[in-house]
C-alpha cells in the first residue's frame, strides 16, 4: 500500500504544476478530469488502515463544495447514507452520486433549513432515532454546509452520541481549491472530554444530594465515553452509598471491597486521583459496617444474638439514624420519621436484651420484679394518658414499642432516668399518623423535628450507658460529599 501512496503522490505532484499554470476555466476542468480521481485514490489509500469497516451508516451535510463528501464517502464506504441539505445546496446532490457512484437504495435525503441548528436535531432524530433506531458504527461528516449548520450537525452528534468527523485541508487562495494532496479525514474527540467537567459538576451535585441512583447514571456515561479513573471511582461510590442507604449491607461490603481492590489497583500507574483524598475516611466506614455482613436473619432465633452484641447493634442504629437525618434534609418526612421509629425500636430492644428479655417471645422471670409489680409499675406508668386502656395482663407476644419503653420505665433501666414516658407515647401517635403507618397525615419539617428531638436525646442516653461517644460515632456514618 505504501507503493501505491508513493506512486499516487508523486503523480499527484506532477499534475499539481501542470495545473497551476494553466488559464482559470481550463484549470477548472483539469483538475476535475486528472487531479480530483488522483485526490480520490490518494485520501482512500491514506485512510483506509483507520477507517476500513468501521462506519455502516453515514449522516453528512451537503454544502455548495461537494468535494469532502465524495471524498468521505469514497473511503468510509458506507452501506447507507442520510444527506442533509438545503433548498440551495441540493443541486449538488447528482454530482456526488455520480462520483461516488452510490445506488439508490443506498441514500436518502432530508431538506433542512438554513442556519438553524434546531431543524438539524428535529431532522437526526426523525431518521437516525426514529427511522433507523440509534444503529452503532454511525458517523455524522459535517464538513460540508455553513458554519451553522456544521455546528448544528456537531452538536446534535454529541447529543446523539454519534461520531464526528471532518475532511481537513490546507487552502490554495489562488486556485480556490484544496492544495490537492493534503486532504485529511480527522476524527473530533468525543465534547464529552471536552465538556466532561459540567457534567461531572451535575453527578457531584446529584451524588451531595443523596440521589445516588441519578449521579451513579451520570458518572457511569462518563466514564464509559471518557475512561477516565476518577468516573470509575465516583460511579462505583454512588452504588456503594446506594445500597448502604438500601440497608443491603452484604452488596455494599462486597462494592466496598470491590472498591478498595481497584483503588490498590490503581496507585502504581496514577499518582493523581481524587479517589485517593476519600480513601482512609471510607475505608473507615466499611471498617464500621463490615460485622454486619454476618447478619443472616433466616433464623428469627438469630436476632436476639444480634442485639446483644455492640459490634452489630451499634452500625445498624447509626445506619438506620443517619439514613433517617439525610431523608429529613431531603423533605422526605414520612420516611425519616419511619427510620426514626425504628431506631426507638432498636433501642428498646437492645436494653431489654441486656436483661436477656426477647421482645418477640417476652419471658418475665429474667426480671427481679414478679410479674404482678411489674403489671402495676406499668399500669402506673400509663395513668397519664385517657386514651391508653390500662394493661390487663402482661404482653405475651411481639410487644409493641410503646409497650417496651413502658416496660423499660417499670424495671427501672438508666435510660429512661431523665426521660418522660409521655414525651415517647404522643410521638409515637404522631407516626401511627402518618400516611405511611395507620393514618393520612403528610407529616412536616415540624413533625420531624419533634420527633428527632425525642430519638436523639434517647439515643444519647443510650449511647453513654453503653460508652458510646454519640457526636463521633454519628459523624463516621455521614456519607462524605464530593467536592
Amino acid at each position: 500500500m505504501e507503493d501505491k501512496l508513493d506512486v499516487c503522490d508523486d503523480e499527484l505532484e506532477k499534475k499539481k504544476e501542470e495545473w497551476k499554470v494553466k488559464q482559470a476555466k481550463d484549470a477548472e476542468d483539469y483538475y476535475y478530469k486528472e487531479i480530483f480521481p488522483l485526490v480520490k485514490k490518494n485520501f482512500e489509500l491514506c485512510t483506509c488502515s483507520t477507517y476500513q469497516n468501521k462506519y455502516e451508516n453515514l449522516i453528512i451535510s451537503l454544502g455548495l463544495s461537494f468535494e469532502p463528501l465524495v471524498l468521505t464517502i469514497t473511503a468510509l464506504k458506507p452501506e447507507k447514507i442520510l444527506f442533509l441539505h438545503t433548498r440551495d445546496s441540493n443541486k449538488n446532490l447528482d454530482k456526488v452520486i455520480e462520483l461516488t457512484g452510490l445506488s439508490p437504495s443506498q441514500y436518502i435525503t432530508e431538506e433542512i433549513i438554513k442556519d438553524d441548528p434546531a431543524d438539524i436535531y428535529r431532522t437526526l432524530k426523525k431518521v437516525y432515532v426514529n427511522r433507523w433506531k440509534s444503529p452503532d458504527k454511525t458517523v455524522i461528516d459535517f464538513t460540508g454546509g455553513t458554519k451553522a449548520m456544521s455546528a448544528g450537525m456537531a452538536m446534535a452528534g454529541a447529543y446523539f452520541k454519534i461520531d464526528l468527523i471532518y475532511v481537513a485541508s490546507e487552502y490554495d487562495s489562488k486556485m480556490r481549491k484544496p492544495v490537492p494532496g493534503t486532504e485529511e479525514l480527522k476524527i473530533v474527540e468525543d465534547p464529552y472530554k471536552v465538556f466532561g467537567d459540567l457534567e461531572k459538576e451535575k453527578g457531584i451535585a446529584l451524588f451531595n444530594r443523596n440521589d445516588f441512583v441519578s449521579a451513579g447514571k451520570i458518572f457511569s456515561e462518563l466514564e464509559r465515553r471518557v475512561a477516565e479513573r476518577d468516573y470509575a471511582f465516583y460511579k462505583s461510590l454512588s452504588n456503594i452509598y446506594y445500597l448502604w442507604d438500601c440497608m443491603s449491607f452484604h452488596e455494599c461490603i462486597e462494592k466496598f471491597e470491590e472498591l478498595f481492590s481497584a483503588i490498590n489497583s490503581w496507585k502504581p500507574i496514577e499518582k493523581d486521583l481524587e479517589a485517593y483524598k476519600y480513601y482512609n475516611a471510607l475505608h473507615q466506614q466499611y471498617e464500621l459496617i463490615k460485622p454486619l455482613e454476618a447478619i443472616s436473619l433466616n433464623d428469627k432465633n438469630d436476632e436476639c444474638k444480634y442485639i446483644k452484641d455492640k459490634n452489630f447493634y451499634v452500625p445498624l442504629i447509626f445506619s438506620i439514624y443517619a439514613n433517617a437525618l439525610r431523608r429529613g434534609k431531603e423533605g422526605k418526612y414520612d420516611v425519616a420519621i419511619l427510620l426514626l421509629y425504628r431506631v426507638l425500636e432498636l433501642i428498646a430492644q437492645v436494653r431489654l436484651a441486656s436483661y436477656e428479655f426477647n421482645v418477640s417471645s417476652p419471658d418475665y422471670s429474667v426480671f427481679s420484679k414478679s410479674e404482678e409489680e411489674l403489671l402495676s409499675e406499668m399500669n402506673e406508668n400509663i395513668k397519664p394518658f385517657k386514651n391508653f386502656r390500662e394493661y390487663g395482663d402482661l404482653p405475651r407476644s411481639n410487644m409493641a414499642l410503646f409497650d417496651a419503653y413502658v416496660l423499660i420505665k417499670a424495671i427501672g433501666d438508666k435510660l429512661m432516668e431523665n426521660i418522660k414516658i409521655k414525651l415517647i407515647y404522643f410521638k409515637v401517635q404522631l407516626r401511627n399518623k402518618s400516611i405511611f403507618a395507620h393514618g393520612f397525615k403528610i407529616l412536616q419539617d415540624k413533625d420531624f423535628n419533634n420527633f428527632h428531638e425525642i430519638v436523639k436525646r434517647i439515643l444519647t442516653s443510650f449511647c453513654e450507658i453503653n460508652d458510646i461517644d454519640f457526636e463521633n460515632t454519628y459523624k463516621n456514618y455521614e456519607f462524605i460529599e464530593l467536592c
